[in-house]
């Protein structure tokens, strides 16, 4: 081990200190928790005291929580993925959870992973280090950021990827194969994402949606492809954005105003309930000139709730809905309806792929399944 062998109860004991801006949400803080669990592992997390998305704002405390420390530090530029940095709170992170391994949850290219190759370099013994890499888009960066991508290329132990489109990227781009890993970031409990229970789910065939109402996401394919969809059905669009008003003006002038409920923004806790109501799940997203979809984290969701997932051929969407579900070309409004006309008239066929999608998530996707591969990358890390 870099620093020194130290054992625990039989055990060679790891320390861990994970930086990560989604950790500041306390459904993200359950995969840190599953580490904890993990025998040998030390695990401490550095999160951002509070952390702007869009129009939310997450908090983040500092103390013990769940079997792990939770260091916290003020942000500068907060909410930029790639722009911001730690005012406070990450020397004193450094220096008190001494690391063998710094495991970050931000982009190789980001200004915070400038910051911390530059505070790792300071120290008198250098903890391992990975970075995470979501970003699937040949983007134009800055040249700033190009700058540190290619030093993060070089100077990080392991370049993290959670998605074979963000592999390829990093390839293209010169990133050392040996160097390029793969661990899932998203995960859940499924416990809480499980599927309906008795009266839960009702007997009308049901579409859902779950997330941004922006273009990039595609809701007005999914309503027009509602709009010629036969039999009796209803549908729900959980989420805010900028195009709902639009959208709803859609909705009505289809002359499906009646049959679809536009819900809002719902409590993280309160999403497994609307996802149990639904037969399928559509997520229709499509490229733009500058993003497109990275996982679509609400498609293991919906597996989990044994809701059938139903995605544009765009990004990740086609690896993570893999064989339980179906996908389609991107803004292709037939071939959706055509899918969701098949899921509503075989609920034998439906039932059997919601079954297989909770099977697939409890061997991929769990927490603890996460933190075994985390755990397990780990100890590769450090022998290497």
């Amino acid at each position: 081990m870099t620093r020194g062998m130290r054992y625990r109860h039989g055990w060679v004991v790891m320390r861990v200190l994970v930086i990560s801006r989604f950790c500041a949400s306390p459904v993200y803080r359950a995969k840190i928790a599953a580490l904890a669990r993990r025998p040998g592992l030390e695990v401490s997390l550095l999160a951002p005291a509070a952390w702007k998305e869009g129009a939310r704002l997450f908090t983040c405390r500092e103390g013990e929580e769940e079997g792990y420390r939770i260091f916290t530090g003020s942000l500068v530029l907060s909410g930029r993925v790639g722009g911001h940095v730690y005012g406070s709170g990450l020397w004193r992170a450094l220096k008190e959870a001494r690391p063998d391994i710094v495991h970050m949850e931000e982009e190789s290219y980001s200004f915070v992973a400038a910051q911390v190759m530059l505070s790792l370099s300071m120290l008198k013994t250098r903890p391992k280090l990975m970075i995470n890499n979501s970003e699937n888009f040949d983007i134009a960066l800055p040249w700033r950021s190009r700058i540190i991508e290619k030093q993060a290329f070089r100077r990080a132990d392991a370049l993290l990827v959670f998605a074979r489109t963000a592999r390829e990227r990093l390839l293209r781009l010169g990133a050392p194969p040996e160097k390029v890993r793969t661990l899932p970031q998203f995960g859940l409990d499924p416990e809480l994402f499980r599927p309906p229970g008795p009266g839960e789910r009702g007997d009308v065939f049901c579409v859902g949606y779950l997330g941004r109402l922006v273009y990039s996401k595609g809701v007005d394919v999914l309503l027009r492809a509602l709009a010629g969809l036969s039999g009796e059905w209803r549908a729900q669009i959980v989420g805010g954005g900028d195009e709902r008003a639009t959208l709803e003006r859609l909705a009505r002038s289809l002359g499906i105003g009646e049959r679809v409920e536009f819900l809002g923004w719902v409590d993280n806790a309160d999403a497994p309930g609307c996802l149990r109501g639904w037969h399928a799940l559509a997520l229709p997203s499509r490229t733009t000139a500058h993003w497109r979809e990275q996982f679509g984290r609400v498609l293991i969701e919906a597996l989990a709730c044994g809701v059938v997932p139903v995605g544009a051929a765009t990004g990740e969407i086609t690896h993570v809905i893999g064989t339980e579900g179906f996908v389609f070309p991107e803004d292709d409004v037939e071939t959706l309806r055509n899918i969701l006309q098949k899921l509503k008239n075989e609920p034998g066929e439906c039932k059997r792929l919601a079954d297989a999608g909770r099977k697939r998530v409890l061997e991929e996707f769990t927490w603890d399944v996460l933190a075994d591969k985390a755990h397990r990358l780990y100890e590769d890390v450090l022998r290497s």
